[in-house]
C-alpha cells in the first residue's frame, strides 16, 4: 500500500490488479496488471505512482491509475521502490538481486548501479540527501541520494523488512522479521581541520569543502566516495577515503588568497587510523598507541609507540620534512616528536587525559583542556602552572601575542590576557583559532 497525502488516495496492489481508494468515491477504482504488485510509491506531489512488479519490471500511473510508463528495470522482483523528495523525476529501485538501480521518469537508467551485500527489501530517502536500504543481510544501510555506500547503521537478529525515518529529524524505526521495532538516532560527525586562515571539512558525507575565512571564498572537492578524515596543514590538503588517501595542494603557495587546488597524489592502501595528520611531505596516522610516518607515496618511514592511546596531535611548524608535533596522551603526557628524529621530547606531565593542546606564538608556554574540562597553562621552562579554569571544551593562543588566549565551555568565550582578570561573553561554539582580534569557532 502507499498512501498519497495530496489527493489523500490509497493504493493497494494485489497478485492481478492494483486499487485507489478515495473518500470522495464510494467504489473503488481497480486496474489489471501483468505481474503481481510487491512495491509502490507516489511522488512528493502526489502526481505519479510508480509500480514495482514481481517479473522485474516497473509501471508508472497518472492519479487516476492511467499508465504512462512501462519498462523492464531487472531480471528479478522489483521488492522495494521510492521516489527522490528532493527531485522528484528519480526513482530508487532495489531488486532481488542485490541491485540498487535509479531511474528518470522516461524509464532511463539516472546513476551506476549499486550492488549491495542483501537484498534491499525497503528503501527510505533520509532528509534528501541520504538514502536507507534495510536488506536481507539483518543490516539497515546508509548511502548518499546517489547511491555512494557510506556506513552500515545496524545489524539486527533477522531481516530487515522495513526503514523509515522520522520526518524533520535524525531517528529511523526498523522493522524487522521476528516482530521486533527499534528506533535508531543517527548522528553525523564533524570532520574538519584548520590552518591559519584556512577552514577545511566534509560536506554531505562525501564532499571536501575548503574555505579560507578573510575572504570568505570557498572550493568544493567531490570525492564520489564516503570522507572519513581529513587534515590541512599549509598548502597541503589529505582526505581518507574508505580504500585510499588522496592529497591535494595549492597551485601557488606563495599567494595566501589562493584557493586552486589540484591533484597532488594518491596512496591507494586502506589505512585505519583514529587521527590523521598532513606535513609538508609526510602523512601522520595514529593508531591508539601506535604512531606512523608515512611519505606521500605511502611508504613508512618512521614509527613511535606511546606509552598510553593518543589523544590529540598538532602540527606545530618547522621547516618541510623536519616539522614538530604537539601530542597528548591518554595518561597526561604530552609529548613533542620531530618527523626527522625517532625520540619523543617529554614536555609535560598532566593528572587528566588531554582532550585539547595548543602553543604559544614564542613557544614558552602550553595550554590544554583535559578530560575534566579544565584548561590549564604551563610554563615549559619551569613546568609551573601559570593559569587554572574550569568549563572549558577548547583552547586556542593567539598567534600574535604571547601572553594572549581564548577558550570555550558552556556557551560562553573566554578571552585571557596576562594578569588581567577573564572577559567572558556568550557565544557557542568550539573555539579553533585566535588571530590578532579574530577568534575561528
Amino acid at each position: 500500500m502507499a498512501y498519497n497525502p495530496i489527493t489523500q488516495q490509497l493504493a493497494s496492489g494485489t497478485a492481478s490488479d492494483f486499487g485507489l481508494w478515495s473518500p470522495e468515491q464510494k467504489s473503488v477504482a481497480k486496474h489489471k496488471v501483468p505481474s503481481k504488485v510487491v512495491s509502490m510509491s507516489w511522488t512528493s506531489d502526489g502526481m505519479l505512482l510508480a509500480l514495482g512488479l514481481f517479473d522485474g519490471n516497473i509501471t508508472l500511473r497518472d492519479k487516476a491509475g492511467n499508465e504512462k510508463l512501462h519498462f523492464s528495470a531487472s531480471s528479478s522482483p522489483v521488492w522495494s521502490l521510492t521516489w527522490s523528495p528532493g527531485d522528484q523525476a528519480t526513482l530508487a529501485v532495489g531488486c532481488l538481486d542485490g541491485q540498487l538501480k535509479f531511474f528518470s521518469t522516461t524509464g532511463q537508467p539516472k546513476y551506476k548501479e549499486r550492488q549491495l551485500e542483501g537484498d534491499p527489501l525497503s528503501l527510505s530517502y533520509f532528509n534528501a540527501d541520504y538514502l536507507l536500504a534495510g536488506c536481507s543481510d539483518k543490516c539497515v544501510h546508509l548511502m548518499t541520494k546517489e547511491g555512494i555506500y557510506l556506513n552500515k547503521v545496524t545489524t539486527r537478529d533477522s531481516w530487515a523488512w522495513v526503514v523509515k525515518p522520522r520526518p524533520k529529524a535524525n531517528f529511523v524505526a526498523v522493522g524487522c522479521e521476528d516482530g521486533s521495532i527499534a528506533m535508531l538516532q543517527l548522528v553525523f560527525a564533524t570532520v574538519h581541520g584548520l590552518y591559519g586562515d584556512r577552514y577545511v571539512y566534509r560536506d554531505l558525507m562525501t564532499d571536501v569543502i575548503i574555505q579560507h575565512l578573510i575572504t570568505e571564498q570557498k572550493v568544493r572537492i567531490k570525492c564520489r566516495d564516503y570522507v572519513k578524515k581529513v587534515a590541512l596543514y599549509r598548502d597541503r590538503v589529505a582526505v581518507q577515503l574508505p580504500t585510499r588517501v588522496v592529497l591535494y595542494a595549492l597551485d601557488s603557495s606563495a599567494d595566501d588568497m589562493d584557493m586552486q587546488y589540484r591533484s597532488a597524489g594518491k596512496i591507494n592502501q586502506k589505512l585505519d587510523c583514529n587521527l590523521l595528520v598532513v606535513a609538508s611531505n609526510h602523512i601522520l596516522l595514529c593508531q591508539e598507541k601506535r604512531l606512523q610516518l608515512c611519505s606521500f607515496d605511502g611508504t613508512l618511514v618512521r614509527e613511535w609507540l606511546m606509552d598510553a592511546v593518543v589523544r590529540y596531535i598538532k602540527v606545530a611548524g618547522g621547516p618541510p620534512g623536519k616539522e614538530g608535533l604537539l601530542v597528548g596522551l591518554k595518561n597526561g603526557a604530552v609529548m613533542k616528536i620531530y618527523v626527522d628524529n625517532a625520540f619523543p621530547i617529554p614536555l609535560i606531565k598532566h593528572t587528566s587525559s588531554i582532550r585539547c593542546l595548543d602553543l604559544s606564538s614564542n613557544r614558552q608556554k602550553l595550554a590544554l583542556v583535559d578530560e575534566t574540562n579544565t584548561v590549564v597553562v604551563y610554563d615549559l621552562n619551569s613546568k609551573e602552572v601559570l593559569f587554572e579554569e574550569k568549563g572549558a571544551n577548547s583552547v586556542a593562543w593567539n598567534s600574535h601575542f604571547e601572553d594572549m588566549l581564548c577558550f570555550s565551555g558552556n556557551g560562553q568565550l573566554f578571552i585571557k590576557t596576562g594578569d588581567f582578570p577573564l572577559h567572558v561573553q556568550k557565544m557557542q561554539g568550539f573555539v579553533v583559532g585566535f588571530k590578532v582580534s579574530e577568534m575561528q569557532l
